[in-house]
Order: structure tokens, then sequence, then C-alpha cells
């Protein structure tokens, strides 16, 4: 098992204000964080039943000895954590509405209520800052994990799928990392199923529809679109049919995207690369009735290496990933509004011959006026340094994101 500091997640927590909206997908360690960071606070936890467990008291309050604690804790100016508040009543909200408290913290991870509160014509809008907890931040599940893996290379893969709180809380030391992810081949289905409330159950198979198309290599609106109605999960071929359930993912944290360069279109991308490989296996091999072996797995770890990298480099440079398709396509492309600024290329093996460098610098060549980057497991990949374009090894990234949580830890 490991506890991961999520230093990125934490800093920010920390300096927002305390009416807080705190959402996102379920088990990305939503709960574990805001108790880390609000340590003083009274956490409550709302049951299915409708109970509230009060953990200062350690006991279950029926709802109206809850709205009296509440109301006194409002009125001490005490800070307070209500998880799992959508099971509350819909008199809670006009609560909420009327005192409109600056010490609350409430959590969520169903998709109806993000929808109705972040939605045009919602009575809490602007009443709370809202913070979406998404999966573990790449740099720092990178620093957490070394301290458990030696070898550099096998560092970032490890990392690229435990990013999922799940997954780093089963991990020990000498398993396998596929074994770890088959170990879950139950809990991604029951982890989307558990998003939606009762009203949008019959919703679910065009959501599930469409993470299904986009895991299998249909990125654009069109050709989700186009998939979803071929197998007849909408009336008609017309890709304003899937839009909103597009968007709803995306707001939820479950799909992510990123523009083309220059243009107008934009691919779609699964958040979670657990999630994603889960559907593409189950897609093409029907993962979900049968076992498979290590090589089947291994068949997505590039493209999610590449979006490892991608992300974290726009973030180590506070820049947006784009796509470049034409006329060269490139692994990262980050830019400044419309200027490219940083373009990178990932070769993620042990030994990179010299023809295959050259193909590197010769396609980083085309992109003018761009900070070039070349990563790669081990600098010792390399037969030779590449002209014009930085090295960037596990062992370099590491450093520098190690210096970057020091300086701001002082």
């Amino acid at each position: 098992m490991v506890i991961v500091e999520r230093h990125t997640d934490e800093e920010k927590l920390k300096n927002l204000p305390r009416n807080l909206l705190v959402y996102g997908r379920r088990k990305t360690g939503k709960t574990f964080l805001v108790k880390h960071v609000f340590r003083d606070s009274h956490y409550f936890f709302v049951k299915r039943d409708g109970g509230v467990f009060c953990e200062k008291l350690e006991e279950t309050l029926d709802y109206k000895s809850f709205i009296v604690i509440l109301k006194r804790l409002f009125e001490e100016n005490e800070l307070v954590v209500v998880d799992e508040f959508h099971r509350l009543p819909e008199d809670f909200l006009d609560l909420i509405h009327l005192k409109s408290p600056k010490n609350l913290i409430l959590v969520t991870s169903t998709l109806h209520l993000v929808k109705k509160i972040l939605g045009p014509g919602s009575p809490l809008i602007g009443l709370f800052y809202e913070y979406r907890v998404d999966l573990i931040d790449e740099r720092d599940i990178l620093v957490n994990l070394k301290k458990h893996i030696s070898d550099l290379k096998s560092l970032v893969e490890y990392s690229v799928y435990l990013r999922e709180p799940i997954l780093a809380r089963s991990f020990e030391k000498g398993i396998s990392l596929f074994e770890l992810i088959k170990g879950f081949k139950l809990t991604v289905p029951a982890l989307l199923g558990e998003v939606f409330s009762e009203e949008e159950r019959e919703f679910s198979a065009k959501y599930e529809g469409v993470l299904r198309a986009i895991a299998s290599g249909k990125t654009r609106v069109t050709e989700i679109a186009n998939c979803l109605y071929s197998r007849k999960l909408i009336k008609r071929n017309d890709h304003g049919l899937v839009s909103s359930f597009i968007d709803t993912l995306c707001k939820i944290g479950l799909l992510d995207r990123i523009r083309e360069f220059g243009g107008r279109r934009y691919y779609y991308y699964v958040s979670s690369p657990m999630v994603d490989l889960y559907y593409y296996l189950d897609e093409k091999y029907n993962f979900s009735e049968r076992d498979l072996s290590e090589k089947y797995f291994r068949e997505k770890l590039p493209r999610h290496i590449e979006i490892f990298f991608r992300n974290m480099l726009a973030k180590i440079f506070n820049l947006v990933p784009v796509a470049v398709v034409k006329p060269y396509e490139v692994d990262i492309a980050l830019a400044e509004f419309n200027r490219l600024k940083v373009v990178a290329e990932v070769k993620w093996r042990k030994s990179i011959d010299r023809s295959e460098l050259k193909q590197v610098e010769n396609k980083l060549y085309f992109f003018k006026n761009t900070r070039k980057i070349l990563i790669v497991p081990y600098e010792e990949a390399l037969p030779e340094k590449p002209e014009n374009i930085e090295v960037w090894s596990v062992e370099r990234i590491l450093s520098m994101i190690e210096s970057n949580i020091k300086s701001r830890l002082q």
C-alpha cells in the first residue's frame, strides 16, 4: 500500500476559500484529501439510508439532529465538511442558499448533483468555489513511487496507472503492474455505475457507449456519434445527440480533450488510463469475460505514457496541450494562445538506434522557434546526443520535480 502525498492538490486546497464544492468521479481520493487538508473540520458523512455519521461524536444522527448541530457550527464559524451531501433531502440545499455559509465544504461524486449545481439557474451558483479532484498529479505519483521502485523505466510505467488512488492503495513492492490492474476487472464498470443517480440510469448505456468508443480509438465527435448510432444507442447519426453526454463526462472528469493546433477540431480521450485500458480490452478481446496475458495489457502503454508526459509538461511549462497532425504528427505539442512553444517526442525503449534518433531530429527540426525535447527512460538509451534537442531522462525529470516541491514547501 502506498500513501501518496498529493502536494499539488493539497497546496491548491489550502489556498482556496472555505466555501467549497469538492466534486469528481468516484474513488479519486476526495474524502481522504479533504480530511487530510482540513484536519480541524467537523466531518459528517451521509449514509445511503439518510443517516448522518458525525466523526467527532462517533455516532449516527438523524436529519433533524444534524441540522441543529450544523446551524450551531455555522454560528460558531467552525469549519464543516459534509461528504456525500447529495443523499440529504432537497430542503438542505434551500438551507444552504438561505445561510450562504463561508465555512462549509460539500463533497459529492454524483453526476446529477454536479450538473444541477454547476448548471444554469442553480440557486447555489456563486455560493461555492468549485474544485474537481481528478487522478493523482503525474509529478506527485512519480516522486512518491520513487521510494518503492528503483528502475526508472518501470517507475514511469507504474506511475501511469497508479495515478488511480485505488490502484496505489493496493500496490505492494514486487507486484506485477498488470496483475494489479487485472485485479480490478469488476471495479471499472461498477465505478461508472455509481456515478449516475437513479434518474440517469436510462442514459448510463449512452455514457458507457461514449467511453467505449473513445477507448477503441474514436476520438472525434463525429466518429463517436457514428459508433453509438451503429450500436442503436442514439436514434440517428447526429453528433448533436452525443455532445451533451461528452460535455458531461468532461465536466465530471471522466473525459478530457485536446484541440487541434490551428484548427477548431477537438480530440477526446479517457482521462483514466485504467478505465481506458479496461474498455479497450473489453471491446477488442472481451476482457470482461476472459483472462488475458500481459502482452495485451501492454498494447496501449505507449499511448498512455505519451499522454502522461504531455500533461506533465503542460503543467511544468504552464502551457496548453494541442494536437499537431499535419504535416508532421508529434507526440507532444504545447502552445500559448496560437503559438507553439514546446514540441517533444517520447522514445520509450532501453536502446534507441541512430536511424531512429535521426528521424526524431528531422521531425522536430521542422518546428521553428520552439523548445524541442526528447523524453527517454535513461540518457544511456541514446547512441549519441541529438542536435538542438534537449534530452529529458526520467532522472532529470525527477530532479526538476523534487526541486520544485522543495522550493514550494520552504
